[in-house]
């Protein structure tokens, strides 16, 4: 082999694993807002460039297609195992970078293929200056190599980002009938390409023959082509796009909705509830005046009876919470009253703001959705327990062994709801500072929080319509007084804690 054969082969490999590494990099671009963890989104780039660096090495007797499938297939394996769920959206995620890195790749290479002839021409014309053809081919093919490499990071980098503006960059899990919309343009844009394909090897095969040295507008076809294709993946994705968010919104205003006929019973609830105590102050005179009339006849028995249905009326005409606020009082304590029937200890500290110019309307569905989620979260954490118990019992063969958890499933269930220091228990607190008001409800809470990268919210494991709008509304609410809100874990004494705050701007 001579120097320039050499030189040929170096070229060659370098070019091959530039190309491996770039597609690689787009693919973790394409994958990583779907991601929880970046490192899963790296380690999928680094299997694609992996397998496919094995299957260049060791050459497969497969079909071009069959080898890419494969490729896309292993990192799909690789999402689906680091990174639980979602199957769906993993799917469309691999079968689009497959359409995606195809089209691109046939537009480099009719670019090229120009490119390629526009170069021999102008070899032609340097072949007397320049001594030793060889020199000037390796010359064409270095030049050609960074042509392709250009046009393979510009199509496939703007086409990666133009698909993730149009979808939106969201996990989320796809229904059947949703993947199959959105894999129809992809599947059939790549079927298409390789019945092109074929058809250009039969007649090379018969005429012997290239279809672009008769044809010369044959690439410029072949990148139209490309081109439709790609549109009609995007306009698919950001139609799709556009009637999940609507789909959304309205099931966001239906439990806007129910939240507004929630507040509305609470105000005719603060209504009954002032028209009981006026009642009551107003009879009070004469339920003074009885009293001292059965004291006086010495029928203490019926006074006390008297007594106990007075008192009976004054608590039903009161609140367990007073904030400052009848909506906001209402509202704890149907609160309090829910977790108590569940056996949650409620620690409030909560007093709504007198200035500032905050709608009881909007405090109420902060609170409203955020202690209910932490009611939810508790419960949530409770029946994991309870499973896991049940698991060990059923585990355990030995009769005295089984006793002896028994016992101390007992004791141990007498210790954390026989008295109130161990229930397990929600914190609900608000202070100002300066001109913000900050409202914090926190929760024992053991497992992982996982944070979307694009909305910045938890995802729900919840499901159904309705679900995974508590969070959203409360930010919605917040941000009507330019605050925010922020969600994390915690450490207190030792135990983990989930904690929400939500911050609102107060004028006065």
């Amino acid at each position: 082999m001579d120097r320039i054969d050499l030189y040929f082969e170096i070229a060659s490999n370098i070019y091959s694993v530039l190309l491996t590494l770039i597609v690689s990099f787009y693919y973790m671009v394409w994958v990583r807002p779907f991601l929880l963890k970046r490192r899963t989104a790296w380690l999928c780039g680094a299997t694609y460039a992996v397998v496919m660096e094995i299957l260049i090495i060791i050459p497969v007797n497969m079909t071009e297609v069959a080898a890419y499938v494969l490729v896309v297939m292993s990192v799909f394996l690789v999402m689906c195992l680091f990174d639980r769920g979602n199957v769906g959206q993993k799917i469309f995620l691999a079968v689009t970078f497959f359409c995606l890195r195809w089209q691109s790749f046939l537009i480099q290479a009719s670019v090229g293929n120009e490119f390629y002839l526009l170069q021999y021409k102008i070899e032609e014309s340097l072949m007397g200056l320049v001594n030793g053809k060889n020199i000037v081919w390796l010359g064409r093919y270095l030049v050609q190599c960074v042509l392709d490499i250009l046009l393979v990071i510009g199509v496939m980098g703007g086409s990666v980002r133009l698909m993730l503006w149009a979808y939106g960059a969201r996990r989320e899990d796809m229904k059947g009938r949703e993947l199959l919309i959105l894999l129809v343009p992809s599947v059939s844009g790549v079927f298409t390409y390789e019945v092109l394909k074929h058809y250009e090897k039969i007649y090379e095969r018969d005429s012997g023959k290239y279809v672009l040295d008769i044809y010369g507008y044959h690439d410029w076809l072949m990148v139209l082509y490309s081109v439709i294709c790609f549109m009609t993946i995007f306009v698919m994705t950001y139609v799709f796009r556009q009637w999940k968010n609507e789909r959304e919104e309205d099931k966001q205003r239906e439990v806007f909705s129910r939240q507004i006929q929630d507040l509305e019973s609470h105000i005719a609830e603060v209504e009954r509830l002032y028209r009981d105590m006026r009642s009551l102050r107003h009879d009070m005179g004469n339920h003074l005046m009885t009293l001292e009339q059965l004291y006086g006849a010495g029928a203490y028995e019926q006074a006390e009876k008297y007594v106990g249905t007075l008192k009976r009326e004054m608590q039903n005409a009161s609140l367990d919470v007073v904030s400052g606020n009848p909506v906001t009082d209402i509202i704890l304590s149907g609160q309090k009253k829910e977790m108590e029937d569940k056996g949650i200890r409620f620690e409030c500290d909560f007093h709504y703001p007198q200035t500032g110019g905050i709608d009881a309307f909007d405090v109420s569905i902060i609170l409203n959705n955020a202690l209910s989620n932490a009611i939810e979260a508790i419960e949530r954490e409770r029946t994991i327990t309870m499973d896991n118990d049940i698991l060990q019992k059923s585990v355990m063969k030995d009769d005295s062994r089984q006793n002896d958890i028994d016992v101390r499933m007992t004791e141990k269930t007498n210790q954390e709801y026989g008295n109130g220091r161990n229930m397990p228990h929600i914190s609900l607190l608000s202070h100002r500072v300066k001109n913000m008001y900050i409202i914090e409800v926190s929760n024992p809470y053991q497992g992982e929080l996982h944070v979307d990268t694009i909305s910045g919210l938890p995802g729900t494991s919840k499901t159904g319509d309705g679900h995974g709008f508590g969070l959203a509304n409360i930010r919605q609410a917040a941000r009507k007084y330019y605050g925010d809100m922020e969600i994390g874990k915690e450490v207190r004494e030792r135990e983990s804690y989930c904690v929400l705050r939500v911050m609102l701007q107060l004028t006065g």
